[in-house]
């Protein structure tokens, strides 16, 4: 870039807008697409050392302080975010209390009854936790050649995807044991009712997230083998519900309403445009798309085709 325009004949104004204007989109696109690279001091150093290039007037001064500000905000975002999620791993790890059974009608429905409120604030945690993943970090843990252990960082701090990861087998857990606190049948027939309207209203919104962890947990062993408990519940919902488990065909049933989903926020208002996917076969998915793909080309250079389609599948292209 700075070859090509070396020369006086070529580096007339237009050509210095035109390199400046490439040069500074250029680092837009990487500052915002994938922020966590410019977490160290050395990469932040890099990249003013870049846009010192493209502050050449007033106009160009301008963005570059609006980049810089943008990349300050999300870095602090991540810092932020970070230390919560280490809290909040310190406050689990100290609660070993076991939750308590009663006769009494207890857990998450007493607290707020309405199923479209839970699904809601579920589909709130969601997006949080969600957007926090990283491109960067999607494509270290698929260089990972173990399928089993992909999202797993068994080394080191838990990373955005282990965390995510975590949080739908603890949301399965939580389904299955909000039944298990309840003594009397009829409290626990309620529940299960309940349960499934909160994962059906998250269904309604796009959250297939939270809809997986709550119908997973409702179908594990200790959950199912209450034959007295099931007999007095409307299974129509659950097992409606349960079609998008099934994993006959790739997961066709999901993928089919995971389109229609999708289809449908297209056409909606900005408020509405929600699609939060099956997280753990969204990166199987990706890990088989990864490994399948030429990724390098015989030149040695990188295939830039395969790499900007993983850009799509950047957390805030879902919701």
């Amino acid at each position: 870039m700075f070859t090509q325009n070396a020369d006086a004949v070529n580096f007339c104004r237009e050509g210095r807008d035109r390199m400046f204007s490439h040069l500074l989109r250029l680092c837009r696109e990487w500052a915002t697409s994938i922020p966590h690279d410019f977490r160290s001091e050395h990469m932040r150093t890099r990249l003013n050392e870049l846009l010192g290039l493209c502050s050449v007037d007033r106009n160009y001064k301008q963005k570059v302080t609006d980049l810089q500000s943008s990349l300050r905000s999300a870095i602090n975002k991540l810092e932020r975010y970070d230390k919560a999620v280490k809290s909040l791993q310190k406050t689990l790890a100290e609660n070993t209390q076991r939750p308590l059974q009663s006769d009494l009608l207890v857990g998450l429905i007493t607290v707020c009854s309405d199923p479209k409120i839970v699904a809601q604030q579920l589909t709130h945690i969601e997006m949080e936790r969600f957007s926090m993943v990283g491109v960067d970090e999607i494509l270290l843990a698929l260089a990972n050649n173990d399928l089993a252990d992909l999202g797993r960082n068994r080394n080191g701090p838990m990373g955005s995807i282990s965390f995510y990861v975590e949080w739908f087998n603890r949301l399965s857990s939580f389904a299955a044991t909000e039944v298990l606190r309840q003594l009397k049948k009829k409290h626990r027939v309620e529940v299960i009712e309940y349960l499934i309207d909160v994962a059906k209203e998250c269904c309604e919104i796009g959250n297939f997230n939270s809809l997986m962890a709550i119908v997973a947990g409702l179908s594990l062993p200790a959950i199912t083998r209450m034959k007295r408990t099931w007999s007095r519940v409307e299974k129509s919902k659950l097992e409606i519900l349960q079609h998008q488990l099934d994993p006959s065909g790739n997961f066709l049933s999901y993928r089919a309403t995971m389109k229609a989903a999708q289809w449908r926020a297209e056409s909606a208002g900005s408020s509405q445009r929600i699609v939060i996917p099956f997280f753990v076969l969204l990166l199987k998915d990706l890990f088989l798309v990864y490994h399948g793909s030429v990724r390098s080309l015989p030149n040695g250079h990188l295939n830039f085709v395969v790499s900007c389609g993983f850009q799509c599948f950047h957390a805030g292209d879902f919701g």
